[in-house]
């Protein structure tokens, strides 16, 4: 049996706003391209959704504020051999830049993973950390519970933990698809490098949200 489920990756203020913390370029047009995707998925009974959330302590390994000598957007070696790129403080626990986005559609039902929760550890992925054993966050757990087989990625951002989320949810044995229009990038440089991996790990990327509608059409209701 299949079945598909939506996961919203950091639909965040520190992302989609042009005042937050680290605002992906037009961030805030992924709202109505995830809204209208909602739809018309619930319009063919998808109606499984899973919203990432970063959420960091003030003392995040992660901060360019927490590492003294290092510049933002620099990568740094850990000293566990890890290499982290420096980043403003962004997503902090309890703070309006955490927020999900003003406008965005959400329901009850909707499953809130938190990741990046532990100080000493980052996680672009919303399964958790790159090696998948240092932070594991409660994504795998509600996916199996639902038996979703088929996983339609959307949010924020594309060269970072959207494209994170869908390669891992591919190495995990979902079957992937990203929708471009509902996501949006930091970097072309990155988005290009981060495309290349997902197609090389067989993850679709679609052009509009119709497109990522008929993918479940194809592989879900047949």
């Amino acid at each position: 049996m299949t079945r598909a489920g939506l996961i919203i990756v950091d639909p965040q203020n520190d992302f989609g706003n042009p005042n937050g913390a680290l605002y992906v370029p037009c961030g805030e047009d992924v709202v109505p391209e995830i809204n209208r995707l909602r739809a018309l998925l619930r319009a063919i009974d998808v109606k499984d959704v899973f919203i990432t959330q970063d959420w960091h302590p003030d003392n995040h390994m992660s901060f360019v504020t927490n590492n003294p000598g290092t510049n933002p957007y620099e990568d740094i070696v850990l000293a566990d051999g890890t290499v982290q790129t420096m980043w403003p403080p962004h997503c902090i626990q309890e703070t309006t830049g955490a927020e999900f986005l003003s406008g965005l559609i959400m329901e009850p039902s909707d499953i809130i993973i938190q990741k990046g929760t532990s100080p000493l550890v980052d996680a672009y992925s919303g399964f958790g950390s790159t090696d998948g054993l240092t932070s594991v966050t409660t994504l795998m757990e509600h996916l199996c519970s639902k038996n979703i087989t088929h996983l339609i990625i959307v949010g924020l951002a594309f060269d970072y933990c959207v494209a994170y989320t869908a390669r891992d949810a591919t190495s995990f044995g979902f079957c992937t698809c990203v929708v471009r229009p509902a996501t949006r990038g930091i970097s072309e440089t990155t988005c290009k490098k981060e495309e290349t991996l997902m197609f090389n790990k067989g993850i679709t990327i679609v052009e509009t949200v119709e497109d990522a509608c008929n993918w479940v059409i194809r592989n879900c209701l047949n």
